[in-house]
């Protein structure tokens, strides 16, 4: 009867740690989404200059979601492990204050996706590896004509590829 007992006790225990986990887990991504949120709408207001950036689908890491829910049929995207490779090299380009970003390696990496879901895909990874959005990142370390250049590399990339 009392081990009985001890395994209720447990069981129930068990099931509360797992209540608080997913809470945890399903409020933590809902307050992520309202920052993501919160910092476009603020960077629009705040340098409207850099709007650019803050509109264009590519840059944002639900965008692949966003497609693949709506269009029917195979659409390309990146494997995990190419759009992680993409986002490290690219992160590679962005050096500290005291030293001169390498643009033309940022420019290259952005070459290299072939349309705006990989950019999404990069984008994500980006931020899942170094905790900071990539619209931020280059709004940090690039000048409006440096923006500029990225936008015309990614605004004409086309929304993205069936296979």
């Amino acid at each position: 009867m009392r081990k009985t007992a001890n395994l209720q006790f447990l069981g129930g225990v068990m099931v509360l740690g797992l209540t608080a986990s997913l809470y945890y887990s399903f409020t933590k991504k809902r307050k992520d989404n309202l920052t993501d949120k919160f910092l476009m709408i603020l960077t629009q207001k705040l340098d409207p200059s850099s709007k650019g950036l803050a509109s264009e689908n590519a840059f944002d890491i639900r965008y692949k979601d966003r497609v693949l829910h709506t269009i029917s049929g195979n659409i390309a995207v990146l494997k995990k492990s190419r759009a992680i490779q993409l986002a490290k090299q690219l992160h590679a380009g962005f050096k500290p204050w005291y030293q001169d970003d390498n643009e033309e390696l940022i420019y290259t990496i952005l070459r290299e996706c072939k349309d705006k879901v990989q950019v999404s895909q990069m984008a994500k990874a980006y931020r899942d590896e170094y905790k900071i959005n990539l619209i931020e990142q280059l709004q940090k370390h690039f000048n409006a004509t440096e923006i500029a250049k990225v936008l015309a590399i990614v605004n004409p990339l086309p929304p993205y590829r069936t296979v």
